[in-house]
């Protein structure tokens, strides 16, 4: 088990020990020095500390008479920056992850945090990571497998996913990997392993306000009853 704060200690782990470069699916270090290259996710969210941002997608049921392998029927992402923590200098860009599916009125989640990476999406064999994303450079996102909202979280990892910015500021695509480990709000002690299938790989989410972020940021964020906040 793992004190701390799950992926963000995670990170300063793999910082200390010079191996984030090799695991580009890490959380990225943004430490604000002039040399940090800009990059198209900027243009969804300023990279500065406290900005978040939230891109929702929901699927009517034309959309999904149309495309019946189609599993999911709605999905959130909330963005945050936030200090990276533990006395190392810099940010770490924080996502969440909602998704709905068929038949299931509760939705599933995952927590992670994401880098921006010229070759995101090789692995450190050089295979490419998430097959559906057609590019090198990406943000990656190490999704945790589950939130960090108990005293001491699982180390374990969770899959991972890759953001990148759509046609213009206010759409966001989403690469989804084979499977991710995810947790529903009632039980997020248990771990689910949720498969994708090819019509459950990308998505086209679009800018939308906070508000709609709330419950994702709720079933991420706040520690169960009895536990203190961090």
């Amino acid at each position: 088990m793992e004190h701390g704060h799950g992926v963000f200690a995670r990170l300063q782990h793999l910082v200390v020990h010079g191996l984030v470069a090799a695991l580009v699916a890490g959380l990225g270090v943004l430490t604000g020095q002039p040399a940090r290259a800009a990059n198209p996710l900027d243009e969804l969210i300023e990279p500065v500390e406290g900005k978040s941002a939230c891109f929702t997608r929901v699927y009517d049921a034309a959309h999904l008479r149309g495309h019946p392998k189609q599993k999911t029927t709605a999905m959130t992402v909330w963005m945050k920056f936030q200090p990276l923590g533990g006395g190392t200098p810099g940010l770490a860009l924080g996502v969440s992850l909602a998704i709905a599916q068929r038949g299931d009125p509760a939705p599933l989640f995952s927590q992670g945090g994401c880098e921006w990476n010229e070759k995101a999406n090789r692995d450190t064999s050089n295979n490419r990571l998430i097959k559906a994303f057609p590019r090198e450079a990406g943000a990656v996102c190490l999704q945790s497998a589950r939130p960090d909202v108990f005293e001491s979280t699982s180390a374990e990892e969770g899959g991972s996913l890759i953001l990148d910015r759509g046609k213009d500021r206010d759409t966001l695509m989403v690469y989804l990997d084979d499977s991710l480990t995810m947790v529903k709000r009632a039980n997020r002690r248990k771990q689910l392993d949720i498969k994708f299938g090819a019509d459950d790989r990308v998505f086209l989410l679009r800018r939308s306000g906070l508000k709609d972020c709330a419950a994702v940021e709720e079933a991420v964020t706040e520690p169960e009853p009895g536990v203190r906040r961090r």
